[in-house]
């Protein structure tokens, strides 16, 4: 019985696992499309600080 639930929450613990990975890839490419494509930027300027600095400083303004 042990082992039946140490195998079950393996399983959930995994699947979470994958959906939180898949989650995070689909979110980084559909930042690389939004901005590179169809904004007409370079898609690998989503990992510069600089862009995400003048995105919060334009959603922020103090």
């Amino acid at each position: 019985m042990f082992k039946k639930a140490v195998k079950f929450l393996g399983l959930r613990v995994s699947l979470i696992i994958l959906v939180v990975i898949l989650l995070v890839v689909a979110a980084i490419l559909g930042l690389m499309v939004g901005y590179g494509f169809l904004g007409g930027g370079n898609p690998s300027n989503i990992f510069n600080h600089d862009l995400w600095r003048g995105v919060i400083n334009k959603l922020n303004p103090s």
